[in-house]
């Protein structure tokens, strides 16, 4: 295998699939699938009525236990000199330079979305275009992100309110029938 593809595949194994940046605190849970310890957190992040309810890796969907959490010091020590080479996840051996100028990318083409250098943004390609500094526009993106995750979060929310009425209706359905399938019949369902 090429090396410098293996190099960049195994950057590619110390992002987080969450927030698909370099593992922070990784922990492991009980399939062996490994996060940053507060994005799985955040993840699992349920209302005091939904703790008891089963949780499931995000990645393979088995179920896990939120309180068997171990913290994965040998993969953090490995990040952690996988960051000191200077290589970034989704980037590979390329880095944060430009690979038509060797510049560091520090600006944001809005309108094409991507990320340029300096030298790129006089160029008659984004000379017309609205490129502002990436932090400018991390902040916005970060914004945008955070409003998108609040709605998503409302509806998990809705979603777990349904799925809980629906369990308190089966289980007052099965108390009535007396959980004897041949009840259920008799009764007309």
């Amino acid at each position: 295998m090429d090396p410098a593809v293996l190099v960049e595949a195994i950057v590619e194994e110390m992002a987080c699939p969450i927030c698909m940046t370099f593992l922070r605190e990784p922990v492991s849970i009980d399939c062996g699938h490994s996060f940053c310890q507060s994005c799985i957190s955040g993840l699992w992040e349920v209302p005091g009525e939904f703790q008891n309810w089963g949780y499931t890796c995000p990645l393979c969907r088995a179920p896990v236990q939120p309180r068997n959490l171990r913290p994965n010091w040998q993969l953090a020590n490995v990040v952690e000199k996988v960051r000191l080479l200077g290589l970034h996840p989704g980037t590979g051996l390329k880095g944060d330079v430009c690979e038509f100028h060797g510049e560091q990318l520090k600006m944001f083409c809005k309108e094409d979305g991507l990320v340029t250098c300096e030298a790129c943004r006089q160029s008659p390609e984004h000379e017309a275009h609205s490129v502002v500094p990436m932090e400018d526009v991390a902040w916005e993106y970060k914004w945008k992100l955070h409003k998108a995750l609040e709605h998503l979060r409302k509806e998990q929310e809705e979603a777990w309110k349904l799925e809980v009425g629906e369990r308190k209706r089966a289980a007052n359905w099965k108390a009535d029938t007396g959980g004897n399938p041949k009840a259920e019949y008799h009764m007309g369902v």
